[in-house]
């Protein structure tokens, strides 16, 4: 396994384990997390953790899953960091940092991290079939 692959993996676990602490409080507190089109955000989110993780264990075909998990996310990180931004909706929070806007910090470097690996792989596959 890369070095970048296993840090992809070990920030969807983080982000597992907090989507998971988000979903606990919504079950124990109905509305704790803001609704994305009548769907708890945390849900939402917490899924698009697992199919960024589930990614990092396959070999081939990644992209099956990284892409519609990290799309997800981000998706859902932008549009609560810009309802917390304008004050439009409160994201959950611990110790005073919106949770939205650390998914989006989450994402958007497991989707760089993403492209760079593809990129480098690429390479050493050209640089292989150079060889022979």
């Amino acid at each position: 396994m890369s070095k970048i692959n296993s840090i992809i993996k070990y920030l969807s676990v983080i982000g597992i384990v907090f989507s998971i602490y988000l979903v606990v409080r919504e079950l124990l507190d109905k509305g704790y997390c803001p609704d994305f089109f009548g769907t708890p955000a945390c849900w939402l989110v917490l899924l698009a953790y697992v199919l960024v993780f589930l990614s990092t264990l396959m070999k081939k075909g990644k992209s099956i899953l990284f892409y519609p998990g990290a799309l997800l996310g981000v998706i859902l990180a932008v549009n609560f960091s810009a309802r917390q931004l304008f004050s439009i909706e409160d994201c959950p929070q611990i110790v005073d940092v919106p949770l939205c806007y650390v998914s989006f910090i989450i994402f958007a470097v497991m989707i760089l991290l993403f492209i760079l690996q593809r990129k480098m792989g690429k390479r050493k596959k050209a640089a292989k079939d150079a060889e022979e």
